[in-house]
Formats: C-alpha cells, structure tokens, sequence
C-alpha cells in the first residue's frame, strides 16, 4: 500500500513539473488505453474525470492516477497527452490462479482459505501483496497464541501463463511448547499447591497419558485468570486482584514458563441484606430468596444466585422484564459488606395470544392443553418453560421453540408463537426385524400414538418370532377429562415358546385384557393404576426342567388371575427421546389379587438421571431392582414370572437370559431378584452428528439375578464396557453394541456384539 501512495504522488509530482510543457486545459477529443489484458476498458474510462468533447485540466491528472491505484487491478499507471488525446498506460496486477496451503495441521484449509478470502487474496482477484504479507503475519499470531512458539509462514509467488500467479504457503507450525512451572506468588490464604489445581493450565501428571494441561494457550490462561478471581470472591475477598502475569520461554522455545502474581486482600463478609424498591415480595418470602445472610463470608455466586430469585420470581407476577440492582457498602474497618437490592418492577406483562405453528398433523387443542402459560394471563419465565417441556416430551413432538412478540402499539403485551415440528406417528405399520433375542421377527398393524391429530394413541398390532406369537390392541386418551386423568385399555393374545428364548422349556398361552387409569398428581408426578384379567395355560415336554413340573404338580396347568397394578412415576426429563437434562423414577408394585388361581406380587424400581456435560454431550445413570414372591396361598413367584437378565436390554456382552441361576438342563431359569445399572456417555456420531434421532454412547453395565433376595451377592454381579449406537430410523430403530464383559465367569455366555433392527414400509 506504501508503494502505491507513493507512486501515485510521484505522478503528481511529475505532472505538476510537466504543467508548463502542456496548456493549461484541453478539449478532450480521445481516451486511449493500453496495456489491458483482463480487465475491461470501462473500468479506467470510468476514473476519468470528464468526458469527450469536455475539458481536461492538467490538475485532473493526479485525481485519475491515484483513483485508478485504488480499484486494485494496477502496479504501474502512466498518463501522457498526444494533442488532444489522453493515453492511458497500465500494467495489470497477475491475478492469483492458484493458492496451496501445506504444513498446517492445527489449522484447516478451509480456515486460512477463508482468512485469504476475506483479506482479498483469493482465485480469479489480483494479487494484493500488501494483503498477502499480513494474513501470513496473523496466521502466524494464531499458532502463537496456540502456544506454537517455533512456528513460521513462508510465502512463495510463482508466475503462471496469462498474467497469473501461484501462491504457495508453507506453514511450519513446530512443535506446541510444554508448561513446565507455574509460580503463584502473593498468596497467603491459599496454598500454592490449592491454587494450581483449579487451573487447566500446568505441568501434568506422569500418569495422565492424554491430557493437553500442559500445553500453552493463551486463551487457556486468561480462563485460568478468571478461575482464579471467581474462588478469591466466593471466599469473601473482595479486593482480590492479578498483579501481573509473566510468561517466559525457554531459549530453544520448547519450555513455558508461567508466574502470576497476585493481591489477595482482605476477607469479607456479609453484614446488612435489605431489598429496597416496589419488588411486592413479602418479607418473609424475601428471606426464602436470599442466598446471602449476615454473618456468612461473601459469596460472588450466591450474590448472583439471589438477584435470579429475585428476578424470577417476580417475573412469576408478570413482571417478566424486571431489574433488580445491587448496591455494596464496604465496611473496611470492621471487614463487612452491606447489600442493598434494588428490585424495579418495571411494567407487568401480559400474553395476548398463544400462536401455534407448524401443526399440519395435531390440532392447536392437543398442543394448547399442554401449555401452562396460558393467554390473558401474566407473562411468567417459568410457566414458559415449564410449556415447552410438555411439549418436548409428546412422543410426536421432535422440536419446540417458544418466541416472545411485542404487539404494535402496547408496551404492556406480548404474543407467544410456539413453533412445533412435528414427527411420523406410524398410522401404518407392517414390519420385519431381527433380534438376537427373539430371531426372526415379523410384525403388521395399525399403530398410531397421535390417532387422527388428538393427541390419542391407537395400536392393534401383531407380531411373529421364533419365541413369540402375539397380538395386542390397546388405546390412551391421556386427556379423558379436563383435569389430564387419562384413561385406556388393552386387549392381548400371546403365545411364548421359552425354549426358544434360551431358557427353561415350556410353552404359554395367555389371553387378558386390563383398563388403566394414570392421574397427575403435580406437574412432576403422577399415579397410574390399571386392573384386568388373564387367563394361562401352560404346556411342558419332557424336557421340561424340574421347577416347572414341580410347580406344575403343585398349582396345575392353567390359571385365571385377577392382576391389578398401582405405579408412581416423577419426571422432570426435558425430552421425550433423547433426554439432556432430569430425572425418571418409576416404582409400581403388580399383584395377582386375593381370589386369584396364583396369588404374587412383583415390586420393581426404575431410575434414570441425566446431566449435561456440554451441549451435545450427555452422562446418564440408569438402574433398577425386582423384587417378587409368592403370598397368601402361593408359595412362590410363579416361574413364568420371573425376571431374567444379560442382553441388549440389561447387561451387555452376555447372551440375552443368560446369566443368573440355572435348572436341572443347565439352562437359565431366571429369579425373584434382579438387579441391574448401567452408566453411559452419549454423544452424536462423528462425522454424522446434523443426522436427527442417531446417537452414541460409551458405557458401563452391571447386573445379575438372583434366586431371591437372601441369595444376593455383590461379588457375583457381572460387569461389561462398550460402545453402543442408537438410530431412531424412519423405517424402525436400530440398535447396535459392542461390549466386552470385565468379570466373565466359568459358564457365563457371552456375545460382545448385539444388535435389534426393526423395519417398517
């Protein structure tokens, strides 16, 4: 850019000697140009002053010369006079036809092509060397601030046919520096030793084989900074603050090595909390609010935590715009703080109108019965988001998004549009699968869970495998009254062949039907009972095991049972599939009620917890305990009853049923007491992670099942680690696991992969 400054006033300067050689001004009958080889003629006609039949004065000359320097496309410019013709003499700046990048590794192709692209310098535009010369000094910025302190940018320009040029950078990016001390000095509260392990800066452990602690990142350390300042104030010291921070390099710039100096000050803590302004809380309530109380050391995070309280539950009023400000009064003498908030309401808001948009399958009542904002009413955070997850969590919701509208002319309203997308809800279904626990699998049915938009479920549905035959009919209205009491029933047919599923040999012949009833009790929680009857026969061979005949002896060979089953369910999930944040408990107790041909009970617990690590990144914890046993005159839980674990579904990398007591074929028989956990990392698929309903997750399953409860035994619990995929398909799911059992015993069964595909068409 200095280059062309300078020849532009060289020009000038040459013209304003030459001004006595030409007249004063001129009729322009002619512009000539020449030297263009790409760029068009109208380009320079375009920097000339006047036009032809007007006149050129000399002092224009200067104006042309350096206009035609800024568009870009010129090195050299030259004017001259021929009587009354102006010539134009160019010389054209190569255009750049090619650019390579090689070397870098940390930084992408498509990074530093789009840093050159936005610089100027990119295919078909002209060789800006001004450009070019500082996106290579950035770049190398870039790699330093990574803690690349051998790093260097080599530029080349070759010359290509037709007035182009190559450009060639080579990166060489060396190696990342090592942090090898960092020195905290000033501190006197906290040990140096306390302090270093808050930061993810540092010299790091010999064992911890992939940690990136030590290597330096300027951003990485102004984190750490901060790290640093958000423990002094949530300890009280107010006044704390970071002196200096030196960073040092060793002389062949391998070795970094960090001191920061700091003032940690004083120790405060809480004196006087008062909330002033019109915030229409009670005292009483305030005081439920407020994190901070007098006498305890000064917290930066609880101070943040209060104004929150204070701010949400006055937008519960409807003061959803509130502000609330904090006044300090340091007492330095006696080391206090005293804290006034002041809470201003603002104006109270109200909802005008609920918009739903995007329903093409549902009607706006399904939707509008979930929402607990409701219109008319005071706009309240909390019932807003409370809305969306009611809605997230409908089996035929995908995604929900909740936008906040002024309306023209009101300051105090506001119009909620809630955006839905909606998924399949399967109106037909016609499937054929496989599972390495059932084998070949056919199915054919109407199944729909939101039957013709009401938010109602259908499904009459059959199914055929190696082990099982059945066909089941069942309808929810999970709306039957106004309240949210919903209300269905099922019809069922089903044939299993035990053998088939690896364990005892028998074959059952069950058919029932039950009504069911599920009662919200609050937001979280709710009640479900259901009540029907069933009728079984069982059918044995003679390789039937003894406990099977034994029973059989006992009870006979077919029974009708009165089953009742009472469940308690909180849930706090944020979503139906695929849930990021919450909680599911389910305990629900299933009885063979009195006057029943077999008289049991069966007690299970099921949990599953989920917490964020980032916002694609999940851990979960799941598990869950069985209990059963016979009562009244039973004597046992019946064996068809019994619970079974290994597989897919409990504990992988053991063959389904496969673990826990055996017969007298030395197959598994299952037990009246089970157990089962399973810790998972989910995370989206490398490379596939925009693909919608596909997930993966590292995990870690344990489990067993036991005779009864008086048989348990923590050493005999089985253990396995593995990856595992999930794709919610729209032909079926797919699931897929590889697992390797940590504690295999002589006899166990294991299967490290397994998988269950479903189709539908």
């Amino acid at each position: 850019m200095k280059k062309q400054v300078l020849q532009a006033s060289l020009a000038g300067c040459l013209f304003a000697i030459s001004h006595g050689a030409w007249a004063d001004s001129f009729v322009l009958n002619d512009v000539q140009v020449s030297g263009l080889e790409r760029i068009a003629a109208g380009t320079v006609l375009s920097n000339v002053p006047v036009r032809v039949g007007e006149k050129f004065d000399d002092r224009m000359t200067a104006d042309l010369v350096r206009s035609l320097y800024k568009t870009g496309f010129f090195d050299d410019v030259k004017v001259s006079r021929r009587g009354n013709v102006l010539l134009v003499k160019v010389h054209e700046r190569p255009a750049v036809g090619d650019i390579t990048v090689t070397g870098n590794n940390a930084i992408k192709d498509d990074a530093l092509l789009a840093a050159l692209k936005q610089a100027g310098v990119a295919k078909g535009r002209p060789l800006d060397k001004s450009a070019l010369n500082r996106i290579q000094h950035e770049i190398k910025q870039q790699y330093l601030a990574r803690g690349n302190y051998g790093a260097d940018v080599a530029t080349n320009i070759e010359k290509l046919p037709r007035n182009r040029v190559a450009v060639k950078i080579k990166v060489t990016e060396g190696a990342v520096a090592k942090i090898k001390r960092i020195k905290i000095s000033g501190n006197k509260a906290y040990s140096e030793a306390t302090l270093t392990k808050l930061l993810e800066s540092g010299p790091k452990s010999k064992f911890a084989l992939f940690s990136s602690k030590d290597k330096y990142a300027k951003e990485k350390l102004v984190g750490d900074i901060d790290t640093l300042t958000s423990f002094y104030r949530d300890r009280g010291y107010l006044n704390f603050e970071i002196v200096s921070t030196q960073v040092s390099l060793s002389k062949d710039k391998s070795a970094v090595f960090v001191n920061i100096n700091i003032n940690e000050g004083d120790q405060y803590r809480i004196g006087k909390v008062n909330v002033a302004g019109n915030s229409g809380i009670s005292s009483k309530e305030l005081s439920k609010l407020t994190s901070l109380k007098e006498g305890q050391v000064f917290s930066q995070t609880k101070l943040a935590e209060t104004r929150n309280n204070l701010k949400k539950r006055m937008g519960e009023d409807g003061f959803a715009f509130s502000r609330i400000g904090v006044l300090p009064q340091v007492d330095k003498v006696n080391k206090r703080v005293n804290l006034v908030f002041q809470a201003e309401k603002g104006q109270r808001t109200y909802v005008r109108r609920i918009n739903i948009r995007g329903n093409f399958r549902t009607k706006d009542e399904v939707f509008r019965r979930e929402m607990r904002q409701l219109e008319s009413s005071f706009l309240s955070k909390e019932k807003v988001d409370r809305s969306k997850v009611r809605l997230q969590r409908l089996p035929y919701v995908e995604s929900v998004k909740i936008n906040t509208s002024p309306v023209a002319g009101r300051s105090d309203q506001v119009d909620l549009d809630v955006i839905i997308s909606e998924q399949s809800s399967n109106q037909f279904n016609a499937g054929l699968g496989y599972s390495q626990s059932n084998g070949l699998l056919f199915n054919i049915g109407v199944s729909q869970n939101n039957f013709m938009g009401t938010g109602k479920s259908l499904s009459v549905a059959g199914s055929k495998s190696d082990s099982t035959k059945n066909f089941r009919l069942s309808y929810n209205n999970p709306y039957h009254t106004v309240d949210g009491v919903g209300r269905g029933f099922n019809v069922y047919l089903e044939e299993d062949d035990a053998d088939e599923d690896d364990i005892s040999d028998y074959t059952s012949k069950t058919f029932g039907a039950d009504i069911n009833y599920t009662i919200p009790l609050t937001e979280e929680n709710s009640l479900r009972f259901s009540i029907g009857g069933e009728h079984r026969e069982i059918e044995t061979t003679d390789s039937s095991p003894d406990h099977v005949t034994d029973f059989i002896a006992k009870n006979g060979d077919s029974y009708d049972n009165i089953l009742g089953k009472l469940s308690y369910i909180h849930d706090t999930r944020d979503r139906f599939l695929f849930p990021t944040t919450g909680v599911r408990h389910n305990i629900s107790l299933e009885v063979g009620l009195p006057g029943s041909d077999l008289e049991y009970y069966k007690l299970r617990y099921r949990g599953s917890s989920y917490f964020p690590v980032s916002e694609n990144i999940t851990f979960a914890i799941k598990g869950g305990i069985q209990t059963g046993d016979g009562y009244g005159d039973s004597s046992e839980l019946p064996f068809f009853e019994r619970f079974y674990s290994g597989g897919i579904s409990t504990v992988r990398g053991f063959e389904n049923n496969s673990l826990g007591p055996r017969d007298s074929n030395d197959d598994p028989m299952g037990g009246s007491f089970a157990v089962d956990a399973r810790a998972e990392l989910q995370f989206p698929v490398p490379f596939a992670s925009d693909v919608k309903g596909l997930r993966m997750s590292a995990f870690v399953d344990a489990g067993n099942v036991y005779t009864d409860y008086d048989a348990f035994e923590v050493d005999d619990i089985r253990y396995s680690a593995g990856l595992a995929a999930t794709w919610m398909s729209p032909l079926g799911p797919f699931t897929l696991s590889y697992a390797k059992p940590l504690n295999a015993k002589d006899g166990d069964d294991e299967q490290e992969i397994q998988f269950s595909i479903g189709a539908s068409f």
